[in-house]
């Protein structure tokens, strides 16, 4: 079906309209088309000519069976060249592509034939769906029928127009003059004279060709040939896509997410993306022009709508570019083009800081339960033998409650008023001794640690501990997407899940709401200015909701998208992307700087602990108060004791009750029987 004998690239598409207009029905007009297939032909070598074409590739002319014969003697004018540089494969353009994706070689040339500018959209619809488009190409397209003086530039432009409208800037048209047999070569320039490719200005003529027959002259030894009489227009516009751009504005869209845009509607200051974008602007020799998207359009659901979704500005071609932490979804992929990756970054969840636990427990956290219950229970066994000591020796009358203060005592490495005179019970408290200075020490030093240093509560860290505590769940619209998902907790975070018009906003909330969880981006939560990096906290990578690659979104085949890409891969190879980072986030540690040093001035310090001008730590109150709060209720216990033994002391008098417990109970028992009788 083909003939594969190329050295460079071709890809051909014929779109034929079975119209009166497209085979000429007076036979000396028909010739006179003919005449200028040779010169097709010629000025297609020299436009599609490339020195890197590489052997195999492949031209496509798409034909229906009942082509013109002046189609069909183009096809047959590159299938039967003599030098084979072209190898061809006849389609049908009326009927769908099959499947390409084998197809990796972009197309470096296209041919299009078409009878008037209303046919050309056909054949870039088919050429789009195709994985070898490549609006960087070289384009002609060859006009099947002459044009009168009238409409002749009304359907060069409409033809450059439709190309331009799908980024197509390297045209050619060919356009066969009025009533003769000359083949004309329109194009346009988009850089031409200050321009920058934002409209067609100017149509040039660039070359002409006739294919005519030369009579014989004897007398110059002239013999009769056909021969090509050219004529080139040179001059110094260069090519249609320079290398520089005469400062031309490079339109870009952004919203202000930090670390990649820093600054305001008003003004941009810095930002991961901006500081890259000067360095690309400045070697294309461009100035980017910065306007602000609304901040509800960044969080809303993504749709394509061109007239007010978060593409509208880029679709409708008010802006180039768009940055600010963007990557593609499936959308973006079918309206916009996207820059090469530079930076990964994660979708996640961030809630609050864990509070710092309560202080009144300071005192006792040294030790778990199982060490204060053993070493409670040692203070009682002790007394216990202390007073069997005292009970055998008879030294003292004391009961046991005061030789519960007496072990107490001991075992805290203190004075206790007690001195037996057997050698045994001296060997007893003097290992009683050792172990009261080992527990003292090993308090004491570890009280220290506990009270300098703060603690907290445990952190909520994961989605399904999220979920235990009773948090609720918010975020932007267009992440709402990514919990359609049939398991349990997607569908627990989709019923809890509030909508955020303006995400800082939302995550400020973390600073007044304790059962909240925010889904944000892993960079900009760290580097917000709507709150303090110590005042949330995200989870760990394993936890993520989505992970994805940050670029830039650009107009449908940008023509500077692939020197875009190039100077970004030299940017990301050369390492300033971490050092740019790096600067973005020194932006909101200067501001947090600032705002701190005006909340000094007010004279308030909320944290932890007042730090000395040495760095020492000063206790407050709050930080011992469970040793307050450990002898008041001591006191209140005595105080109880006291009133229970006043009233006790007053009952006994006026009842005339008997020391020994069992007596008073007998004594009472024989009273209720004496007034029973």
């Amino acid at each position: 079906m083909y003939r594969q004998v190329s050295v460079w690239t071709l890809l051909l598409t014929v779109v034929l309209r079975q119209t009166a207009g497209d085979i000429p029905v007076d036979e000396a007009e028909h010739e006179q088309l003919l005449t200028v297939v040779p010169c097709i032909r010629r000025l297609c070598e020299k436009y599609f000519r490339s020195e890197r074409a590489m052997k195999g590739s492949l031209a496509i002319i798409n034909i229906k069976p009942d082509a013109s014969t002046f189609q069909q003697h183009i096809l047959r004018s590159f299938n039967e060249d003599p030098r084979h540089e072209m190898g061809v494969m006849v389609k049908d353009a009326s009927r769908p592509h099959l499947n390409a994706s084998h197809v990796t070689e972009k197309a470096k040339n296209y041919l299009m034939l078409i009878a008037d500018s209303s046919a050309l959209a056909a054949p870039i619809r088919q050429l789009r769906r195709l994985p070898t488009w490549n609006p960087l190409a070289q384009v002609v397209v060859v006009f099947t029928a002459e044009l009168t003086p009238l409409v002749f530039e009304i359907e060069v432009r409409n033809v450059l127009q439709e190309l331009f409208d799908h980024s197509v800037l390297n045209v050619n048209v060919m356009v066969q003059r009025y009533n003769t047999s000359v083949l004309e070569v329109w194009t346009w320039f988009p850089y031409e004279s200050g321009s920058c490719a934002d409209n067609i200005e100017r149509l040039r003529l660039v070359d002409e060709c006739e294919y005519a027959f030369q009579e014989p002259d004897p007398e110059r030894n002239v013999r009769a040939a056909w021969v090509y009489r050219e004529r080139h227009y040179f001059s110094d516009y260069g090519p249609k896509i320079p290398k520089y751009y005469h400062y031309c504005p490079l339109k870009v869209s952004t919203s202000i997410w930090e670390p990649f845009v820093v600054g305001n509607a008003s003004h941009i200051e810095k930002g991961l993306e901006v500081l890259m974008l000067d360095v690309i602007t400045a070697r294309m020799r461009l100035v980017p022009v910065f306007s602000v998207i609304d901040g509800s359009l960044t969080t809303a659901r993504i749709t394509a709508d061109n007239q007010t979704g978060l593409y509208a500005d880029v679709l409708q071609r008010r802006t180039d570019l768009m940055i600010g932490g963007l990557h593609e979804n499936p959308i973006s992929r079918k309206l916009l083009s996207a820059t090469i990756p530079y930076f990964q970054d994660d979708l996640t969840w961030c809630v609050p800081t864990a509070r710092h636990a309560p202080k009144w427990l300071n005192v006792f956290i040294i030790f778990n339960v199982w060490t204060w219950l053993i070493a409670i229970g040692i203070i009682f066994a002790a007394a216990g033998l202390l007073f069997r000591f005292n009970y055998v020796e008879g030294l003292y009358r004391v009961n046991y409650t005061w030789m519960l203060l007496q072990s107490l005592a001991f075992s805290l490495s203190v004075y206790a008023h007690y001195w037996p005179r057997r050698v045994s019970i001296r060997l007893f408290l003097i290992g009683y001794m050792f172990y009261g200075l080992h527990w003292n020490a090993a308090y004491h030093s570890f009280l220290i640690s506990v009270l300098t240093r703060p603690r907290y509560e445990p952190q909520i860290a994961t989605v399904q501990q999220a979920i235990e505590a009773g948090f609720g769940f918010a975020g932007a619209e267009n992440t709402l997407g990514h919990f359609d998902k049939p398991d349990g907790v997607s569908r627990h975070i989709a019923a809890h899940y509030a909508v955020c018009r303006n995400l800082d906003e939302c995550l400020g909330r973390l600073r007044r709401e304790r059962t909240v969880a925010i889904a944000m981006s892993r960079a900009h939560s760290s580097n917000s200015r709507a709150i303090g990096e110590a005042e949330l906290y995200c989870f760990s990578k394993a936890e993520n909701i989505y992970t994805y690659s940050v670029s830039m979104l650009a107009k449908k085949d940008f023509h500077l998208l692939p020197k875009i890409n190039e100077l970004i891969r030299r940017i990301s190879e050369s390492g300033l992307l971490g050092k740019w980072q790096k600067e973005s986030e020194k932006i909101r540690i200067d501001h947090d700087e600032d705002e701190g040093a005006g909340g000094d001035e007010g004279g308030g310090s909320g944290g932890d602990g007042e730090k000395s001008g040495e760095g020492q730590t000063i206790l407050r109150l709050d930080h011992i108060e469970g040793a307050f709060l450990l002898g008041a209720a001591g006191l209140l216990l005595a105080l109880a004791a006291f009133i229970g033994e006043l009233l006790y002391y007053r009952a006994k008098r006026r009842y005339r009750w008997r020391d020994n417990l069992a007596d008073r109970h007998i004594t009472c028992v024989n009273v209720a029987i004496l007034k029973g009788k």
